[in-house]
């Protein structure tokens, strides 16, 4: 190919090229008009089961809140009851570390008594020291009797019996329902 020819061939090109830029930058860019509808507005083809699903969907609010609200109500239940048992454990065990204490000792006042008994039963020669003895023994069991029926009445009594733990209802979980689809209304 000659010079000349490739030159023009080149020439060719490039305007074909940059042409299309350039003549589009050379335009006034004049605002476009602001495309107007024309069209009429929709009209929902279905405004019932819309309407239907909002006040589904306004029952199913309520029954969420109620359903929430249980919930709580349970677990605030189980908080007062773990409370009140956890008191009563406490007053309970109180109450039995004392009484164990007292009738250990009413335990141990007759142990000695016995052993004296023991005692003084095998020391005794007559029928009047053995008659003795025994009489000692009664004594010292009675004495140990009334000393633990009073430390007994000191105590202070349990105030309540053992809670019992409320009864629950899991309550149900409501569903959500449904909205409805435009593809479903066409079928």
């Amino acid at each position: 190919m000659s010079i000349k020819k490739t030159f023009t061939a080149v020439a060719l090109s490039t305007a074909l090229v940059l042409g299309g830029g350039v003549s589009a930058m050379a335009v006034d860019a004049a605002p476009a008009p602001a495309p107007t509808s024309s069209a009429a507005p929709k009209i929902k083809k279905d405004k019932a089961a819309i309407d239907a699903y909002k006040l589904a969907l306004g029952a199913f609010k309520t029954a969420n809140d109620k359903f929430k609200a249980d919930k709580a109500a349970n677990k605030a239940a189980l908080e007062t009851y773990k409370t009140a048992l956890e008191a009563w454990k406490t007053a309970n065990a109180a109450y039995l570390t004392a009484k164990s204490a007292i009738l250990d000792t009413f335990k141990s006042a007759v142990t000695a008594a016995k052993a004296s008994y023991q005692t003084a039963y095998a020391a005794a020669t007559t029928d009047a020291a053995k008659t003795a003895a025994k009489t000692a023994l009664s004594t010292a069991v009675k004495a140990a009797a009334s000393a633990r029926d009073a430390a007994v009445a000191t105590l202070p009594a349990l105030t309540a019996p053992m809670p019992t733990k409320p009864q629950i209802t899991q309550p149900t979980k409501p569903t959500r329902p449904v909205h409805p689809s435009p593809k479903a209304s066409a079928n």
